[in-house]
């Protein structure tokens, strides 16, 4: 079997959802409160073996039961034993390439059956199969879903450990004597063990009680002793997996989590649907990434569809881009994308950035200085955002991406802005070769932030900060590189001038040049040259530094297109919340002079 299409109604966080699907195995990402495990959750209802799931007014958009909650499911791929014409044969519609549904499965169309579930304000759930084009519905039995093979795999692990009820290892055991009698033999052998032993404590306090009762009146019993009652140990949960004599509900999670789930795979038919919510949950990276090795072959292999949600960087690592489903959910309408095959590079973007698939926002910073001083920047912010007790950048979901230079930066932005991450674009304005990419970027929606015509970032700052700011732009660099060096570096631009020490105003007299050509030379030294690399500020914790100073010297930088950039960014950074107050502002201070002090 393969899901292709799932259709939602008002049903939890959802409005309205209309979901494509092509791909035998699917992970969906995408920010917390997307509705991921929702769509899992509408997947396992519409297709739900169970004959009546508990459904409450909570199961109802925004609690609104004045419309009913629908999920359709278009299944391919049927069973012999379902399309029977005493079965549901007489109810198959079409499914074109196109992902039009027709009445009939035609010669260009694949046979298909829709199933949908419909739950009304009396909260009872009606399952039936119906066809485009046609009033005429027929139920659906649970027996008839069954055979439609989908499975929740990981959920109760420990269940599924168990010869339980329902559980998988009561399944695989279907045929034989089962756990039933396993389980009476071992009870009469043990209630034997407990009457055949040696007289104890428990002998003793069973006497007194002999005893006490015949005190008051009850008849006197022939032998009262300890032992077990009938059947308090017949029960199948009693009965579980051990690794030797160690039962594994004392293992870890993840350990019991992925024997569950092998569990379950080997009590699974051939051809089934498989959902799993948060498959990481429990398990270290790597195998992590073998589980989705594992699953990505038994779909391939055994014609299995498997969908999973996942909030983890190393899914979206392991995968190829087109097992991925990126889900969004904005004011009750979800979409359900899958990435475009004519994104350049999307897999190595999204592998170098997996992080920013499981956000909200993106801001790509054109290189590791960038993304440094973008991430210094958020600091001060959400130090700021604390004490006035508003959201953090982590709570609204932007994420920083490493654009990695040259034109990776503006293709990445894109890539992220065509499935749906509002994405911000900061690139140095030194470089005529990228305009036309920048320019593209902005056409696709893109948000693209440059420094000043012909200026980097250091030349922005340098040309930006007070004397004061400078100064501590220059101590900054000292303590990253030495002062030797960037005496030397900075004497090199102002024509092997001997400098001494690293006081700004000194320099100026000891070169003989005006203030300008000072801040020239220092942002020169600063970006360094590629070749050699010697700038200054080439490293992310460099970049935080250097945002650091600016944001100290940023009181006396109004007005300044360094500061109109930055409050851009910070714009686009918190874009659900307001932006701190003047006394929020004070209070950071007061609070900053206290510590010091």
């Amino acid at each position: 079997m393969m899901l292709r299409r799932l259709s939602i109604s008002n049903f939890r966080g959802i409005k309205s959802c209309d979901w494509s699907i092509d791909q035998r195995l699917v992970a969906m990402v995408g920010p917390g409160d997307s509705a991921k495990t929702t769509l899992l959750d509408a997947i396992g209802l519409v297709l739900s073996p169970n004959y009546s799931p508990q459904f409450t007014d909570a199961d109802f958009f925004n609690l609104d039961m004045s419309e009913p909650l629908t999920i359709e499911a278009v299944v391919t791929e049927l069973p012999d034993s379902l399309v029977k014409e005493s079965q549901l044969g007489k109810e198959r519609s079409g499914l074109k390439s196109d992902g039009t549904l027709v009445h009939d499965p035609l010669d260009d169309a694949e046979e298909c059956l829709v199933i949908r579930l419909t739950v009304t304000r009396e909260l009872e759930p009606t399952w039936e199969v119906v066809r485009p084009g046609s009033d005429e519905t027929r139920g659906i039995t649970a027996s008839q879903r069954r055979q439609l093979g989908f499975f929740r795999l990981g959920e109760r692990p420990d269940f599924h450990l168990r010869w339980a009820r329902g559980s998988a290892l009561s399944g695989l055991t279907e045929g034989s004597d089962g756990a039933s009698s396993v389980i009476l033999d071992a009870q009469r052998e043990a209630r034997r063990a407990v009457f055949d032993a040696e007289p104890n404590p428990l002998h003793a306090a069973a006497g007194a009680a002999q005893s006490s009762a015949t005190k008051l009146g009850i008849s006197p019993f022939t032998k009262l002793r300890p032992g077990l009652e009938p059947g308090s140990a017949a029960s199948a949960h009693a009965l579980m997996l051990h690794d030797g004599e160690v039962p594994l509900s004392s293992f870890g999670l993840g350990t019991r989590r992925l024997t569950s789930l092998s569990v379950q795979d080997q009590a699974m038919a051939g051809g089934s649907i498989i959902g799993i919510d948060e498959l990481e949950h429990g398990l270290e990276p790597h195998r992590l990434a073998h589980v989705l090795r594992y699953l990505k072959k038994r779909a391939g292999d055994q014609h299995l569809q498997v969908i999973l949600t996942t909030h983890s960087p190393i899914t979206v690592e392991t995968l190829e881009v087109q097992h991925l489903a990126v889900i969004r959910t904005d004011g009750g309408t979800t979409s359900c994308r899958a990435v475009p095959d004519h994104l350049e590079n999307a897999q190595g973007a999204f592998r170098s950035a997996p992080s920013a698939l499981l956000g909200r926002r993106v801001i790509v910073g054109e290189g590791a200085t960038e993304v440094g001083f973008l991430r210094g920047l958020i600091l001060h912010w959400d130090e700021q955002r604390l004490a006035a007790e508003l959201s953090l950048v982590s709570a609204i979901g932007t994420v920083i991406v490493n654009g990695s230079g040259g034109t990776q930066p503006t293709q990445r932005a894109r890539n992220f802005q065509s499935l749906g991450y509002p994405s911000l674009l900061l690139m140095d304005n030194d470089d005529r070769a990228v305009d036309d990419e920048v320019s593209s970027a902005v056409a696709d929606g893109v948000v693209a932030e440059r420094w000043s015509y012909g200026r980097a970032l250091e030349d922005e700052v340098v040309q930006s900060l007070t004397i004061e700011g400078l100064q501590a732009l220059v101590d900054l660099a000292t303590e990253l590189r030495g002062e030797e060096s960037i005496r030397a570096s900075v004497g090199a631009k102002l024509g092997d001038a001997q400098l001494t020490g690293t006081d700004f105003a000194q320099w100026q007299t000891e070169a003989g040049v005006d203030e300008s050509g000072l801040r020239d030379a220092v942002a020169a030294a600063a970006k360094g040259t590629k070749s050699k690399g010697n700038a200054w500020f080439k490293r992310e914790d460099a970049g935080e530094s250097l945002a650091a100073v600016v944001m100290k010297d940023s009181a006396n930088l109004d007005g300044t297109a360094l500061m109109d950039i930055i409050g851009r960014i910070q714009e686009f950074a918190y874009y659900e919340a307001p932006v701190p107050d003047a006394a929020a502002e004070q209070r950071t201070a007061e609070t900053a002079e206290t510590a010091d002090a």
